[in-house]
């Protein structure tokens, strides 16, 4: 007899068990995708010990007719697809046909069940993907699977379950991530009783943002807009202050569909880059809408991760959409500075214009500022109430727990009208200024950071500081081929810059380079500017702009024990006055924080 036999059906169900149903949130998320793709508009969860007890999820979609819930429970049975083309141009979260039979090789599941058109339901009872039980019963349009003793009968498995605590985070994450994509639909999550997921269905953003995280944070958050002939995005971040250490809070979705990208991670990061401190992660939900076609699905079993046709588009479409909702979140409405200064400044800014700044501090400030255009129009939700203007006393602009929106409005009129005047330093590394109401607190190295890379930039941005020629060209090792395709992109490479020649068969020899690469590891950007230019990707991202900028704009900055005049002080205040983002430094570190009169009035026990 040969060695080679067919598994039953029992154990390739249980093998198959083994990629999709790797723990209770597993088997949540397949039974919240049935229900989505059934139509429902409210689906309730409910758990018992982590979900390894009971797993109960009861929708109000379509249902199903008796004949289809006899085959449902058979592999590769689905109403999804029927020929191969149909994944180009998929709009249901299930696709597969596995989730059902697996999920009842591993458990005892019951399954009840009506359509609109029955008079009654169907009722099933399967064991160990047995079916134990049929028959008809009263009950709602809709579905109910339960499904209970998960892996009762391949113990072997239970042996990899982490605690209950965990597996109820993990059926948290899945229904959290889900309601995140689906506004429109309303969720709830039940575990062991208490309630840990509970949204409206509304459609509508700032109030699911509420749901999933508080109504603090989503009061401040900003609304995340772009449409264009193929893709639309829309979504909600929170302010950068509420940025945490996990990216567990960035919840990401395409064409409604929960997802793991790395590379739509990557273009949020980017997009914020500046305004968060590196290690830290905003909290966002974002949904980009495109067509089918563009994106693959079908690239893992659990259907989280996704390949993009165009990924560089998506990723500079993704990373300008939150640059731009930040811009308009962040900044408070553009103060008119064309009115009269205050009379007690009026003379001390006349003085001041004809001041010669030190070397150090000269090249960061022009003799005058102009405002930047108006503001984008982007969506704004929520205004900050009285009582949380307040804070304590020390407490930075950019800390978790409190609202900033007023206190940014506050530095950014008091810098726009010129009403803020350094008073003193003090520990040689903060600049004291007030403006008659309140006090602020300035990180010199920091604030300065930031002027240096917004004149940095600019520069980049208006190709005025090009080309720094090499004292010793430097030779660079490459293929004759690539040497062909570098010398048809030269006119680009020059444009930045960057420009080289052939230096015999396999060589180039680099004559300049772009002189925001002074002082930095000029080899190692070399290499990798040759390499974007030969994949073709968007070299100022990477290697022009945030990185090399930052970098530069730090070396290039006061620093902290650096004594500084009035003068100069108040030269530096009058350069972050124009800016875009005048409140963290290019590392998302706080630039500022403000003590108001009325908390030291408070301090000092005079109220």
């Amino acid at each position: 007899m040969g060695k080679i036999r067919v598994l039953d059906d029992l154990v390739a169900n249980q093998i198959a068990a083994g990629e999709v149903v790797e723990r209770p949130a597993s088997v949540v998320k397949e039974l919240l995708e049935n229900a989505i793709d059934a139509g429902a508009k409210r689906i309730t969860i409910n758990i018992e010990e982590g979900g390894l007890k009971r797993i109960e999820v009861l929708d109000d979609g379509s249902g199903m007719m008796k004949e289809d819930v006899a085959i449902a429970f058979v592999r590769h049975a689905t109403s999804k697809l029927f020929v191969i083309d149909d994944l180009r141009k998929l709009h249901t979260l299930g696709f597969r046909g596995e989730a059902l039979p697996s999920i009842a090789a591993v458990s005892r599941l019951t399954l009840t069940t009506r359509t609109a058109e029955q008079d009654e339901g169907v009722h099933f009872v399967i064991e160990g993907g047995t079916v134990q039980q049929e028959e008809p019963i009263g009950c709602p349009v809709g579905t109910k699977i339960v499904v209970a003793d998960l892996f009762y009968n391949t113990p072997a498995r239970l042996k990899f379950i982490r605690s209950l605590q965990t597996e109820t985070a993990h059926v948290y994450e899945v229904v959290a991530r889900a309601a995140a994509a689906r506004p429109d639909i309303a969720f709830t999550l039940l575990a062991d009783g208490k309630t840990q997921v509970k949204t409206v269905g509304d459609g509508a953003m700032p109030t699911l943002f509420s749901a999933l995280y508080n109504v603090t944070i989503a009061k401040s958050a900003v609304a995340i807009v772009l449409l264009d002939e193929q893709y639309q995005l829309r979504g909600m971040m929170a302010l950068p202050e509420y940025a945490k250490t996990t990216r567990k809070a960035m919840w990401f979705s395409i064409n409604g569909r929960p997802v793991r990208s790395y590379l739509i991670a990557d273009a949020v990061l980017d997009g914020c880059a500046t305004m968060i401190m590196k290690g830290r992660f905003p909290l966002i939900c974002l949904d980009l809408t495109l067509d089918p076609s563009l994106v693959d699905v079908n690239v893992h079993p659990s259907k989280l991760e996704v390949r993009f046709s165009e990924e560089q588009d998506v990723r500079q479409l993704i990373k300008q959409a939150i640059q731009d909702a930040l811009k308009a979140g962040i900044m408070p409405p553009e103060i008119n500075v064309s009115s009269p200064l205050a009379p007690s400044f009026v003379k001390e800014a006349s003085q001041q214009e004809q001041v010669v700044l030190r070397p150090r501090l000269s090249n960061a400030y022009s003799a005058t500022t102009t405002l930047p255009d108006s503001r984008s129009n982007a969506p704004r939700y929520g205004k900050e109430t009285a009582a949380q203007v307040a804070f304590a006393i020390q407490e930075p602009i950019f800390e978790e727990s409190k609202p900033q929106d007023v206190v940014r409005q506050k530095v950014n009129q008091a810098l726009r009208e010129r009403r803020l005047r350094a008073v003193g330093q003090v520990l040689t590394m903060y600049i004291v200024a007030q403006d008659g109401e309140s006090i602020y607190l300035i990180d010199q190295h920091a604030a300065h950071e930031r002027v240096m890379y917004e004149r940095f930039k600019q520069q980049f941005q208006e190709r005025d500081h090009f080309a720094l020629p090499l004292l010793v060209p430097i030779t660079q090792d490459l293929p004759p081929s690539s040497i062909n395709l570098l010398l048809q992109k030269a006119d680009l490479a020059t444009s930045y810059g960057f420009t080289f020649e052939p230096f015999g068969e396999q060589s180039i020899v680099i004559r300049t380079i772009p002189s925001i690469w002074e002082g930095l590891d000029t080899h190692q950007l070399i290499d990798d500017f040759i390499t974007d230019l030969l994949e073709e990707k968007a070299i100022s991202d990477r290697l022009l702009l945030e990185d090399r900028i930052i970098m530069r704009s730090c070396k290039a900055a006061i620093k902290a024990n650096q004594t500084l005049s009035l003068l100069e002080m108040n030269a530096l205040l009058d350069a972050l006055a124009p800016l875009n983002n005048p409140f963290t430094c290019p590392h998302g570190r706080p630039t500022a924080m403000i003590i108001t009169k009325q908390q030291l009035e408070r301090e000092f026990k005079r109220t």
